[in-house]
């Protein structure tokens, strides 16, 4: 479904489907961003936690 937004004298038209595939994509983003900083959080604890083995 398409919508038309009158803006002064501007016009956008916006695609529903659309957006909701780039709000879809932003999310698969932020996920992967957010495995790859436990990933790193991960990593960092388990080198400490084995220099204080030693």
């Amino acid at each position: 479904m398409r919508h038309i937004i009158y803006d002064g004298d501007s016009f956008y038209e916006l695609d529903e489907d659309c957006l909701r595939k780039k709000e879809e994509e932003e999310r698969k983003k932020e996920t992967a961003w957010q495995k790859e900083k436990m990933a790193r959080a991960g990593k960092a604890g388990r080198r400490q936690g084995s220099a204080a083995l030693k």
